[in-house]
Formats: C-alpha cells, sequence, structure tokens
C-alpha cells in the first residue's frame, strides 16, 4: 500500500489525525478521519512529523482568534502500542455507529435491526465511503474460484455471483452466504484494511 499524505490539526480540545486516502472507483482523494485522541492521550514525546504543509484555521466569530492549526505531514510516526490500539478501537467504534456492528474479544456480533446479508452490504459500504477499500483494492477474492466484491457481478472465470448487491455505483458484492459465514467475512475484509491481526 502506498503511503498516503496525512494531515494533523491541533485544536484546544485535542489532536485530530486525516489521511488522504483515493474515493471509491474515482481518481479523487480526500482527507478521511482516522484517529482521533485527546491531550492526555496523546503521545507527543514519541510522535515524528514531517510537516510540508501549515494552514492557520480561523474562529467563525472573531477573525483574529486562531481556532486550529493544521499540518500536511509526509511521515508521522508514533512509536507507542497503546496508540495502535486505540486507533482500531476508533476503526470498530466507527464501525457500530454506522453499521451496528460490533467486534469484541476476537467474535464479530452482527446488528439485530437488519439481516445478514444486509449486515455485510453495510459494511462493505462503510469500507468504500470512508476510503478503507478503494477500485484498486478490487477484486477481492473469496476462495480460489469465486470473488466476494467485484467490479462487475462476476466471478474469476465469468459465472454470475450468487445474490449479488451493487453496494455503490460499479461495485458488487456477492452475499449468499450463512450467518457464520458473513461474520467471517466481515472479519477477513478487517483484517485486509488492517484494523485486525
Amino acid at each position: 500500500m502506498t503511503t498516503e499524505k496525512r494531515s494533523v490539526v491541533f485544536t484546544s480540545e485535542g489532536i485530530t489525525v486525516k489521511e488522504e486516502r483515493k474515493a471509491p472507483l474515482s481518481n479523487d482523494k480526500k482527507y478521511v478521519t482516522i484517529d482521533e485522541l485527546e491531550w492526555d492521550d496523546f503521545p507527543i514525546e514519541n510522535l515524528t512529523m514531517e510537516v510540508t504543509n501549515i494552514w492557520p484555521q480561523l474562529s467563525d466569530e472573531d477573525e483574529t482568534a486562531l481556532e486550529a492549526l493544521e499540518f500536511e505531514v509526509e511521515r508521522l510516526e508514533r512509536s507507542d502500542a497503546q496508540t495502535e490500539a486505540s486507533t482500531s478501537d476508533d476503526f470498530w467504534e466507527q464501525v457500530y455507529e454506522q453499521t451496528g456492528i460490533t467486534y469484541e474479544d476476537g467474535e464479530i456480533t452482527l446488528s439485530g435491526n437488519k439481516n445478514a446479508k444486509d449486515n455485510l452490504v453495510a459494511f462493505v459500504d462503510f469500507l468504500l465511503v470512508n476510503g478503507y477499500l478503494t477500485e484498486g483494492d478490487l477484486p477481492i477474492k473469496s476462495g480460489w474460484k469465486r470473488y466476494l466484491i467485484n467490479t462487475e457481478p462476476l466471478h474469476q472465470k465469468g459465472g454470475s455471483m450468487a445474490e449479488d448487491v451493487e453496494v455503490t455505483d460499479g461495485v458488487y458484492l456477492e452475499t449468499k452466504y450463512s450467518r457464520k459465514d458473513i461474520c467471517k467475512k466481515i472479519k477477513e475484509l478487517a483484517e485486509r484494511v488492517g484494523e485486525l491481526e
């Protein structure tokens, strides 16, 4: 995976770390929040940043007041194991807020507000919308003959996907799996985007 540009925003309340990611199925890039930390939780002593741009952000109410300071960085390293765990925790908090899916003690629990198939669709949509999966990552295999996600509703040798759903324009997901297999697919996708080991 190529190194993406990052942005670090310092405010009076804490720090927001953003990463530039390619939007699904286009060359457009946008900054996606990957970490938010209060000052007390930020390992400033273990931080290495190579700054390429600085943008002061003034208050809407008082144009002379500095509300935030944003740094564009080419390299951002934090040698703190707790911070890495926090990033993964933040990912699953976002997943829960947007899909109702939880991950705890190594187990996926699907949202009770929708069926298993719709949980899988919601999780893949979450990954696409938030830049965890892009067009460059597709197709994604499911076994050695089939695709889980592809840019057309077809498998490796041209057969049609079973119960395919077009998650977003031009991204197709095979959904004919048991509830147990859907939980397994969600874990595999999370591992793929680096949110599970």
